[in-house]
């Protein structure tokens, strides 16, 4: 689903550099469809980092995690 957003600032290079670095943990994360708890703190970290939470980051997390496992079910392993 493409949400549009008009009116939104455009990303700065810094922001961009930031959300591909965030895809890239997520994908790492998540690419054997399940989720440690470490991985999990590594991700909130990371999106902490600056102190906000965007709306860019949450939906970059949403559509990475659909795209890597499609239809499947995220496994949390809090152990």
């Amino acid at each position: 689903m493409k949400i549009d957003r008009p009116g939104a600032p455009e990303l700065t290079p810094e922001e961009q550099h930031h959300l591909n670095e965030l895809k890239r943990l997520v994908q790492q994360a998540v690419a054997d469809g399940r989720l440690s708890r470490d991985e999990s703190d590594r991700i909130r970290r990371a999106i902490h980092a600056d102190g906000k939470v965007t709306f860019e980051e949450l939906q970059m997390i949403r559509e990475t995690i659909h795209t890597a496992l499609g239809s499947a079910d995220l496994e949390i392993d809090w152990d």
